[in-house]
């Protein structure tokens, strides 16, 4: 090609017109991507085309009378290209521009990349070749009348469906019309007889699912809880399920709304994460018991992992544990002050012995090779010394397992070690080896993070390797990027903002995790390389599995996906006992990820740390709603006199106990006095009500109102608002309206005050309004949760 691409460029005449031709052919016949480009036109063959005239003028750089004389020798590229499925032989109906027409469908389609793919306009589950522009269009709307035209078309979309770009359970009105007259919906059917009989449907694979509708939204959720149904014998064990699929359709509801729900579009890897909330909220409210909770989740728990089994769906979820059903305030129960050193002591010396497999491993050069040149063991060489030379020398330092050892010499170490009695997992150790990245080696990180954090567990799992931020845009400072449930999905957590003494925490927050992220990013850069899914690939916590099953296999820390491994919560277990922590009645501590978050919110009211700092680390919008957590907490006696001390603290920080203060306030009825000291950026003023006697002798002010020119600067045509004062405004509408949700401001003369500076604030920060940029205005607005009050409120109603 490149001899001819050269002919062409230099626009030599060529002599050998058919040397040339049949060195072009020979040429293309190898290149797949070259003969989709090779049109065909109609032509006096046994097929009835070979390629297009014009194009062999074009691309050989020849005349069309000499492209008209030579065609024939491109026939045998026809057939080429009918053996490689790019033409297809034409049959009676069809004929050469059928033929053509759907080479330059799949042609155009072969081209797409993935995200042109994702792209492509869909109306009725099918590709609208009308919204496509002209220009960019393969073929008209009328060549899909063509049969093998439409089979090219076809196939298209059944690799749509493949991709996940259409719905594979979608049916046309004709289609659905017809289900509906051929499955009548039974009349008067209970609950339960609906679920029996969905119990006798078949569902295996993601096909097997019933299309939901107006009439039956949950259709799908009591399809999957009905074939729970079937290896059950005793009626109490469904009703189980029955119960469970009520409750959690219920739950969905409050989710989704009565909508269609397909389980294909909205189940997600934290629903169960978000369900067990959902419950706990319940116990907590003493609406349900912790031994009926436990028995709700198990079902829906075993549900989802039946979904986990349907071909075609590809469904994950992160585990979680259950209740504990002795006492359900250790829910929330923080850990003792005994309790926490133990769990610090436990965490570090794990933490030193996970560090050493950080270490690369040392060659100690011992041994001789005990094996022959086949392969085999040389009588009387079989020892744990030689063993070590064979790991050194032949195995490359990389273990070998029993269930992936292939190679003779492989088999041979294993042997050797198995002679030994000692065990392969006990050899490595006394080695120095790393035999598998487990989840008992990433437990002390997991368990680390959840300390100095008190993320609770399903954050923790989802985290991903780039979402410690060093130095945040708006706030230059360290933050930690999270899922939070029964939230708006991914939340940012400001790290070092405790100023308050925290024995809890021994090193700043940044430095803590940063050390974390970058020790398990390490631990699991080998086995990271293997993971063929771009999103598991990026989650922090990956491990292998040590089951007999799935050795090996690499895997995010979900807690489903291997049966035959640990879950987290059994290696928690097993750490309990490997350290024997203890509580305070000397029996075995109840060790749970929940739990530390209590305990850091319990250290920093022990250490005095303001209620700000409290909300931010749990990342609440609204102080009340850190208030409403802190009081739900199980805490301990100390915790709760230092609750009380702050809660009485901001309840006498807005009382007015100066006389002289009293004496100034304003009788707006003989019940209600209020008096509010506005500080704000722009202006401050200890009563709005008693201004100077100069602002009093203007012909503009009215006796008995607030000041006119109190906090004016926001409405003068000369005011300079730059970016670095939006955080401070941003604060003062926050504030605002903190004031209007917890007091009862606005049924006073101050009302017109708040109601003219929050309308002079909207028009600064309001994206619709603003000069500002979005960009802007979002970096403030975050900036604007680190900064206190901007004004005080000395006296309530």
């Amino acid at each position: 090609m490149a001899d001819i691409k050269t002919v062409i460029s230099n626009k030599r005449r060529i002599k050998d017109v058919k040397s040339t031709v049949i060195k072009w052919v020979a040429t293309v016949s190898d290149d797949i991507d070259a003969m989709w480009e090779i049109p065909v036109a109609k032509a006096n063959t046994d097929l009835g085309f070979n390629v297009s005239v014009e194009y062999l003028k074009t691309v050989l750089g020849i005349s069309k009378c000499a492209a008209q004389k030579y065609r024939a020798l491109a026939y045998p590229l026809i057939k080429v290209m009918i053996e490689n499925e790019i033409l297809v032989s034409p049959n009676d109906i069809s004929g050469a521009a059928t033929v053509e027409s759907r080479r330059k469908l799949l042609s155009w389609y072969r081209k797409l990349n993935s995200k042109e793919k994702s792209q492509l306009p869909i109306f009725g589950n099918k590709i609208s070749l009308g919204k496509i522009p002209t220009d960019q269009r393969p073929i008209k709307q009328g060549e899909l009348g063509f049969d093998v035209v439409k089979k090219a078309w076809e196939s298209i979309h059944q690799d749509l469906e493949n991709l996940g770009l259409l719905d594979t359970n979608y049916k046309s009105v004709s289609q659905r019309i017809e289900d509906r007259n051929s499955n009548p919906k039974p009349l008067h059917q209970t609950k339960k007889d609906k679920l029996n009989r969905l119990a006798n449907l078949k569902l295996n694979d993601l096909l097997d699912f019933i299309e939901p509708s107006e009439a039956e939204p949950f259709i799908q959720i009591e399809q999957l809880f009905a074939s729970m149904t079937n290896s059950l014998a005793s009626e109490s064990g469904k009703d189980n399920y029955r119960n469970a699929c009520s409750l959690f359709i219920k739950f969905l509801s409050g989710l989704h709304g009565n909508t269609p729900l397909k389980i294909l579009e909205n189940f997600d890897e934290h629903l169960l994460s978000k369900y067990r909330k959902h419950l706990e909220n319940n116990i907590l409210d003493n609406k349900i018991s912790s031994h009926h909770a436990n028995t709700v989740l198990s079902s829906v728990r075993v549900t989802l992992d039946r979904l986990t089994k349907i071909k075609g769906l590809e469904y994950v979820f992160f585990d979680v544990a259950g209740f504990d059903t002795t006492r359900q305030t250790d829910l929330k129960k923080p850990f003792s002050k005994n309790e926490r050193i133990q769990i610090l002591e436990a965490i570090d010396q794990e933490l030193n012995e996970a560090k050493l497999s950080l270490e690369p491993y040392k060659k100690t050069g011992m041994g001789s090779n005990p094996l022959d040149q086949n392969g085999n063991r040389v009588r009387g060489l079989s020892t744990l010394e030689n063993a070590r030379w064979l790991f050194e020398n032949m195995l490359n330092c990389k273990p070998i397992h029993f269930s992936t050892a292939k190679t003779p010499i492989e088999q041979s170490f294993l042997r050797i070690i198995a002679d030994s009695k000692k065990g392969l997992m006990t050899v490595y150790k006394e080695w120095g080896v790393t035999p598998i990245i487990g989840v008992e080696l990433l437990l002390p990180y997991f368990l680390k993070l959840a300390q100095v954090t008190g993320l609770n567990t399903d954050s923790i799992i989802a985290l991903n390797i780039d979402d410690y931020e060093p130095c945040h845009p708006a706030t230059s400072c360290p933050c930690l990027k999270y899922w939070k449930e029964r939230s708006d999905g991914y939340k940012e957590y400001p790290l070092d903002l405790i100023d308050a003494d925290i024995s809890w925490l021994t090193v700043k927050q940044a430095q803590t995790v940063k050390a974390i992220f970058d020790d398990v990013i390490r631990l699991t850069r080998d086995i990271r390389k293997n993971i063929d899914d771009e999103k598991n690939q990026q989650r922090l916590f990956i491990y292998q599995s040590n089951s007999v099953k799935h050795h090996g296999r690499i895997t995010p820390l979900l807690g489903n996906e291997d049966k035959n491994s640990k879950k987290l919560t059994d290696v928690i277990s097993k750490f309990v006992k490997k350290y024997n922590l203890t509580n305070d009645k000397d029996c075995p501590l109840v060790l749970t990820i929940s739990r530390f978050r209590p305990t850091l919110i319990s250290e920093m009211l022990d250490s005095e740390a303001s209620l700000r700092e409290i909300q931010l680390l749990l990342g609440h919008k609204s102080i009340r709603t850190t208030i409403q957590y802190l009081d739900s907490l199980d805490f301990n006696a100390l915790s709760r006199k230092k609750l009380n001390e702050k809660l009485i603290e901001i309840q006498q920080s807005t009382l007015d106990t100066q006389s002289e203060e009293k004496q100034k306030r304003i009788e707006l009825k003989k019940e209600d006095h209020v008096t509010i000291t506005f500080k704000t950026p722009l202006a401050e003023c200890k009563n709005i009500f008693a201004p100077p006697e100069f602002i009093k002798n203007l012909s503009s002010y009215t006796h008995g109102t607030p000041c006119s020119q109190y906090n004016k600067c926001l409405s003068c045509d000369n005011v300079i608002v730059s970016v670095k004062d939006l955080p401070q405004i941003f604060a003062m509408q926050r504030d605002y309206k903190l004031l209007i949700e917890n007091s009862q401001v606005m049924n006073t003369p101050y009302a017109r005050v708040i109601e003219e500076n929050l309308e002079l604030i909207k028009h600064i920060i309001d994206p619709k309004l603003s000069d500002f940029s979005i960009e802007e205005l979002k970096n403030a607005e975050i900036t604007a949760e680190y900064i206190e009050a901007t004004f005080l409120v000395d006296g309530v109603l």
